[in-house]
């Protein structure tokens, strides 16, 4: 049997399919699986051993239509599109495959009745099964809304079996390093941090908090770093990737700048805490042994988006932006 998973979205949302890949592969042993993926999320692929094939799919209509000849190729059994767009639904129609299942989530946003309208229009002509979320309903009505889970909602819809007890843990096979003789505590620098309730201010008084725990402090950025932590980035030692190679040891606090996705990976499974606001950091932390803090957006439906893209199965403090003690819970995570 042969199964295709179209997931060329970010990184986290592809850590949150690997579940669906291994209880797939563990209920049906002899399935193939492979995945159609986006270049933010490829690296993930290439580490999962459960994955057969990976196709790389980019956002032009040349690279679409190349995929679209692959894929036709391959002759599959089922296809599963569980990433929005109009390029991951044209792959899909398509393919040759036998069944093909397409995942829709109604807007948080915007009026629900037109949400999505177009590509509920083409699921109902196209594919053999369409599961259509309102995710705004089903979380008022206190119905899970995890992207796993509602993954494995559609496998199940569309006649297969998969085993709901997969554990993604330490299956990717992140280096460890041995950089710091305390405790090191992992921040991620996301734009995220700033907003009107926590200023760059009250960020450099909780490292200056934290800096009295007996722990040091790494700090690692992302392309929005730079917009928004300007003391920051005067104020602390910066080590590029290319230094990194070289970095011996870790005393007190230091910025981390731009590493590469395995050097990266390598600092926060060697961390013993990782802190973060939701993004892709958060789910890499919880394929590592970790001890995690996801801090979520008030203003942006921090229940829902906490439901919905909750680690897998990794156990987790919650906080949020608004939260007047932000920093005392913080402190009181590292204690």
């Amino acid at each position: 049997m042969k199964i295709c998973l179209v997931r060329n979205d970010k990184m986290g949302d592809m850590i949150l399919t690997l579940p669906v890949v291994q209880g797939l592969k563990k209920a049906n042993q002899d399935c193939k699986i492979d995945i159609v993926c986006s270049k933010k999320n490829q690296k993930i692929c290439q580490n999962y051993k459960f994955i057969k094939k990976i196709f790389l799919l980019q956002n032009k209509f040349y690279q679409v239509l190349k995929i679209i000849s692959e894929l036709r190729n391959e002759d599959y059994d089922y296809i599963f599109t569980f990433s929005p767009g109009i390029f991951s639904i044209l792959i899909s129609i398509f393919s040759k495959s036998k069944i093909k299942s397409l995942l829709i989530f109604k807007s948080r946003y915007k009026n629900n009745n037109m949400s999505k309208f177009f590509d509920r229009i083409l699921g109902k002509i196209f594919f053999t099964h369409c599961l259509i979320i309102d995710r705004k309903l089903r979380y008022s009505k206190k119905i899970p809304i995890h992207q796993t889970e509602i993954m494995m909602e559609l496998v199940t819809k569309s006649g297969l079996s998969y085993n709901n007890t997969a554990e993604i843990k330490n299956e990717l096979g992140f280096n460890k390093i041995e950089i710091s003789s305390k405790k090191l505590c992992l921040i991620h620098l996301s734009s995220k941090w700033i907003n009107k309730y926590f200023s760059e201010e009250n960020f450099i008084n909780l490292l200056d908090n934290l800096k009295n725990l007996k722990i040091n402090i790494v700090m690692t950025t992302d392309e929005t770093s730079k917009n928004v932590f300007y003391e920051i980035f005067k104020k602390y030692e910066i080590i590029t990737n290319e230094k990194f190679e070289n970095l011996k040891s870790i005393n007190n606090v230091l910025i981390l700048d731009q590493l590469n996705f395995d050097n990266w990976t390598s600092m926060i499974n060697s961390s013993t805490y990782v802190i973060t606001p939701e993004c892709g950091c958060t789910h890499i932390a919880s394929l590592s042994e970790t001890k995690l803090c996801v801090i979520y957006d008030s203003d942006n439906f921090p229940g829902m988006i906490a439901e919905e893209y909750a680690p897998w199965k990794k156990k987790y403090t919650k906080l949020f932006s608004n939260n007047k003690n932000l920093d005392k819970e913080l402190i009181s995570f590292i204690d």
